[in-house]
């Protein structure tokens, strides 16, 4: 076959672009130290690397997901740390103002301070996170979950929801504590009381002389109506010549005693002051389970102290409520950084558990794609060689000419 010059140098074009592709391919492999660089050098391989980037990306966002979740409880326990702090100062001050011995300046001036310790507590409860949501307002975060209404009263306006945050496969997490504001700051359980009713015919008044005894009294017998039929919280202290009983709402004696005009009738915590004659009768109610804001409770205190230019039983029952307040208020902040702390744990066991399964895909995306280093290099200079070996064949081969031997 006769050989022309444009098939000579065509032929050796297309050999050192078939060299160089080849180079090209191989210092690729080396760079960004991979086998497969577009989908058609391993099909299956490059779906399964596919597949192992989108596992990685779910990964990078868990491992961004628990970060702000950690953040965000770390901060909430801060806050309710600060907040139990403030009423341990409010609680030394209530039993301060229950001290008969100091005149009423003194306890106008520790009523200042318990207020001061109020309106503290009161904005701890309606911090912002960085994004600027109310962090104890539930799922309403876009206005403040505690506010005082036209009645003077603190209100919560939050809800019970809690954002819940995608941290790994199968877990979400809450960013707060279950009934968020609510649950820690409004459903506080206060002293449980009594509604003298209008059936009673003999006339007298009550206080509440021993609040644990009354409190655990009305948790073993207080039933809900319906379904319990209407009546079954009701009771009676009925007197009679030189006696006295207290019957239940089935007529079922609860305790009896001695009874002299002016006594004192005590019964489960509670102190009656009857005054009436044989066959007549107190009748009372137990309440509903009493809640009450800690802001509210702390809020009438202060009324009481400023109000109260001398001592009484309201005065001593109100600092009995008060300190009962305070003590469940701070039994939920326990108990809500306690769920935070089991929370922080979790986060933790999970976020080592997937750093295992991170490692596990990047080393099965090794496996399928990864270049070996030495077979890379080694590659790469033959490639060299070959380009080198194309070109300089190219050069000699487009020198040769019959001139040349003439």
């Amino acid at each position: 076959m006769r050989l022309t010059t444009n098939m000579i140098y065509s032929r050796n074009l297309d050999g050192i672009l078939e060299s160089q592709k080849r180079l090209v391919r191989a210092n690729d492999v080396l760079n960004q130290q991979t086998n497969i660089l577009k989908p058609s050098d391993d099909p299956t391989g490059a779906t399964k690397v596919v597949r192992f980037d989108e596992d990685l990306a779910r990964l990078e966002q868990f491992s961004k997901n628990n970060i702000s979740v950690k953040n965000s409880l770390s901060q909430q326990e801060t806050i309710m740390t600060n907040i139990n702090e403030s009423l341990t100062k409010a609680n030394s001050l209530v039993i301060q103002a229950g001290n008969g011995a100091l005149g009423y300046a003194d306890r106008k001036a520790i009523a200042t301070e318990i207020s001061l310790i109020k309106d503290e507590v009161l904005d701890l409860m309606n911090s912002k996170n960085a994004q600027g949501e109310y962090i104890f307002a539930g799922a309403k975060s876009d206005q403040p979950p505690f506010v005082l209404n036209s009645a003077g009263e603190f209100v919560y306006q939050g809800d019970e929801n809690v954002k819940k945050v995608q941290v790994s496969e199968t877990l979400k997490l809450d960013v707060g504590v279950p009934g968020s504001g609510l649950a820690i700051f409004e459903d506080t359980s206060a002293r449980s009381s009594v509604s003298l009713n209008a059936s009673s015919t003999a006339s007298g008044d009550y206080r509440l002389a021993d609040g644990d005894s009354f409190d655990k009294f009305h948790k073993q017998n207080y039933v809900q109506i319906p379904p319990h039929p209407a009546g079954s919280n009701d009771y009676r202290v009925i007197l009679g010549a030189g006696t006295y009983q207290v019957e239940d709402s089935s007529g079922t004696v609860l305790q009896s005693g001695d009874y002299a005009d002016g006594d004192k009738i005590n019964f489960k915590g509670l102190e009656f002051d009857i005054s009436g004659t044989a066959g007549q009768s107190i009748d009372f109610t137990l309440d509903s389970p009493n809640k009450k804001n800690i802001l509210n409770a702390l809020t009438e205190m202060v009324n009481m102290i400023q109000n109260s230019e001398t001592v009484g039983d309201a005065y001593s029952d109100k600092i009995q409520q008060t300190l009962y307040s305070l003590e469940q208020a701070q039994g939920n902040l326990g108990e809500a950084r306690s769920e935070i702390g089991g929370r922080v744990n979790v986060l933790d066991s999970v976020k080592l558990s997937n750093t295992d399964q991170e490692i596990n895909i990047k080393e099965a995306k090794a496996n399928v794609s990864e270049a070996d280093l030495a077979e890379a290099i080694t590659e790469l200079q033959k490639q060299e060689v070959a380009y080198q070996v194309s070109s300089q064949t190219f050069t000699k081969l487009s020198g040769l000419s019959l001139f040349n031997f003439l």
